[in-house]
């Protein structure tokens, strides 16, 4: 019997040994050079590739900034009107009375307004909200915190003060938002200011609009 790697002594001798070995050879010489060829072109991306790759991530954000800036001036112009209105019911009952008690609970509903407003507003100024909104919206927030807090305090001539600086931070906030989304009318997001003390019997007079 052969052995495993024995082979038989014939007419050819070895010769069909040493043919497998070569068929065997050329074969590994096949898969050599299959394994060693090469892709054509290069690893790295075009410049032009790379430029138009920058400019869609710039655009792109871009866009969202300005998406937040959209966002905090809708909410804003949105809560203005309510929270002026609210102001304003209650500061024509006080020019007409000249009494916090006599205003009912339309200091408080205007304290509420405020507050509500202050609140639907705040959590839209992002840290990556474009900063020419959101740093006068800030303003706008703290001013509105200092008339919320002269109503509770039923403060009188102060008040005058207060709600002018406040209508201005509001305007400022207006006027940034122009850029972003079409304003409200003027109407509807104007605060009153108080009417001065007068004396007793004396007609009541019509309600000034603060400046713009």
């Amino acid at each position: 019997m052969l052995g495993t790697w024995e082979v038989a002594p014939g007419r050819g001798g070895y010769r069909g040994a040493r043919t497998r070995v070569t068929i065997g050879i050329a074969f590994g010489g096949m898969v050599l050079a299959a394994c060693s060829s090469t892709v054509s072109g290069s690893g790295s991306p075009a410049p032009g590739e790379v430029a138009a790759y920058r400019s869609e991530l710039s655009a792109s954000a871009a866009a969202a900034v300005r998406a937040e800036g959209v966002e905090l001036c809708r909410e804003s112009m949105s809560s203005m009107v309510v929270m002026v209105r609210g102001y304003n019911a209650f500061v024509d009952r006080l020019n007409a009375t000249h009494s916090y008690p006599a205003v009912g609970d339309l200091d408080e509903k205007a304290r509420a307004s405020l507050i509500a407003g202050a609140d639907q507003i705040r959590p839209k100024i992002t840290e990556t909200a474009p900063r020419d909104v959101a740093t006068p919206a800030r303003t706008f927030l703290e001013t509105t915190a200092r008339l919320e807090n002269a109503i509770r305090r039923q403060q009188r001539t102060e008040l005058n003060p207060v709600a002018g600086q406040w209508t201005r931070d509001k305007q400022r906030l207006l006027e940034a938002c122009a850029a972003y989304t079409p304003l409200p009318a003027a109407s509807s997001a104007t605060p009153r200011s108080q009417a001065p003390n007068r004396p007793p019997g004396t007609s009541a007079p019509v309600p000034t609009t603060a400046g713009r």
